[in-house]
């Protein structure tokens, strides 16, 4: 008998080592497609976020270069109101050794990145395309209109555009409590008839009835600098968020800055808030003047025929001053105004006006300090563009000696350049534009 025949199956399968090993090799697989997806959303997002911040950027360029294009004025200073031409003005910005610095605040050093953040562009331009349209009353109700008073400024790193509508033909109410709340006209205050009389393009010529600028009256809650905001450390202008406070008044009580900052970082310690230059800001229209966040640079420079191109040859781009006291004039000179009550001084092209502050007459204020308020013996102050030969060069009349303020540029300005740099917070990348725009022919 044989003997039964024993078959031995082996057992397949993985040890418990393998299994681990296995087990790991796959976590590590997952992980490197996982980290490597992670990479790739990253590159998306980040290049999604720089498209936007280049599509915000060209659409505030467009918009800039639109209103430059249609500046009303003719920008060759003086002019006379009764042409009816309205406007130019551009801050360079503080004379000041102790001007604001920007820094690295993880270094300690300069930041190379910033561009210059203090200049302001304030000018009348009239629309080819859609109207300007703003707020006219209570209620939200709002007209349209193809002129405005535009103004162009960084607050923090803010970029904000300010539209004031010129409308002439509207009537404005009495008083300037909550004004800029329900109102976005253009406007002076009527000392005389105590009431806000909305600006034609011939009162913007003169420079005290422009948005915040020193006003015909003596009231001491709208008396408005010669130059730009009285109280601000350096030239700047009031936000719309600030105007439509309750209870706004131009004389609130400003911050002051930090010596240095950081425009990059979010650090209390560093950043100046947007808002940091006044000690109430609760407006309830909070981002209507805003075109674009995160700037890091507004930078206007004007055409100077003498300024060397940095190649041997003549003319460019250049800062208001720039060569100061090595030229005795053109736009490389001096050419300041004071900041009023500040000792602050400002470099300013404007084009000025043939009876700033000359209408001594009829401007609510005691001008030659008898006692008397626009009395018969003010008519006399103003000794130019009045057709006679009162002064200055002997048998020339209204001749430059009879100017009682000329202006701090009396030439005529080419052209402006101007760059607007920002940053995307994601990628931290820098992108940069420049509008340029000529005044006069070449």
């Amino acid at each position: 008998m044989k003997r039964p025949v024993l078959v031995r199956f082996r057992r397949t399968g993985f040890t418990l080592v393998e299994i681990l090993v296995a087990t790991t090799l796959a976590l590590l697989l997952m992980g490197a497609v996982a980290v490597m997806f992670g990479r790739v959303a990253e590159s998306i997002t980040d290049s999604r976020s720089m498209l936007e911040a280049a599509d915000r950027l060209r659409l505030a360029q467009t918009r800039l270069q639109m209103d430059l294009a249609g500046i009303t004025a003719t920008v060759c200073p003086p002019l006379k109101p009764e042409n009816n031409e309205g406007y130019f003005e551009y801050i360079e910005g503080p004379a000041l050794a102790n001007s604001l610095i920007a820094i690295n605040s993880d270094t300690g050093g300069n930041d190379q990145t910033v561009g210059d953040f203090d200049d302001i562009l304030m000018f009348t331009t009239r629309t080819t395309g859609k109207p300007f349209v703003g707020r006219y009353g209570v209620g939200g109700v709002t007209i349209q209109s193809d002129v405005a008073e535009v103004a162009w400024f960084l607050r923090g790193r803010t970029l904000h555009r300010r539209v004031l509508l010129v409308a002439p033909n509207v009537t404005l109410p009495i008083t300037t409590a909550n004004y800029y709340t329900n109102y976005d006209i253009s406007a002076y205050w009527d000392n005389i008839n105590t009431r806000m009389v909305a600006n034609t393009l011939g009162d913007l010529t003169r420079r005290e009835c422009r948005f915040a600028h020193l006003n015909t009256f003596a009231s001491s809650d709208w008396t408005w600098s010669i130059t730009a905001f009285p109280l601000y450390t350096f030239p700047t202008l009031p936000t719309i968020y600030e105007c439509s406070e309750n209870g706004w008044l131009p004389s609130s009580t400003m911050y002051s800055p930090l010596p240095t900052l950081d425009l990059w970082t979010n650090t209390s310690g560093y950043r100046v808030p947007d808002d940091a230059y006044v000690t109430t800001a609760g407006g309830f229209r909070i981002s209507d003047d805003v075109i674009l966040t995160n700037v890091i640079g507004f930078d206007v420079k004007a055409w100077d025929p003498t300024a060397s191109d940095g190649m041997g040859g003549l003319g460019a781009y250049v800062d208001l001053g720039h060569n100061f006291p090595s030229l005795p004039n053109g736009l490389g000179h001096n050419g300041q105004l004071p900041l009023q009550g500040s000792g602050i001084t400002a470099r300013v092209y404007d084009t000025w006006s043939t009876t700033y502050f000359g209408d001594y007459s009829h401007n609510g204020i005691d001008d030659d300090g008898n006692g008397n308020i626009d009395d018969d013996s003010e008519k006399n102050l103003d000794y130019w563009n009045n057709g006679l030969d009162d002064g200055g060069v002997v048998g020339i009349v209204d001749d430059d000696g009879e100017k009682i303020n000329p202006p701090p540029y009396p030439i005529p300005l080419r052209g402006i350049q101007v760059k607007i740099r920002v940053f995307e917070p994601d990628s931290r990348q820098i992108r940069e534009v420049t509008v340029v725009q000529e005044f006069l022919p070449r």
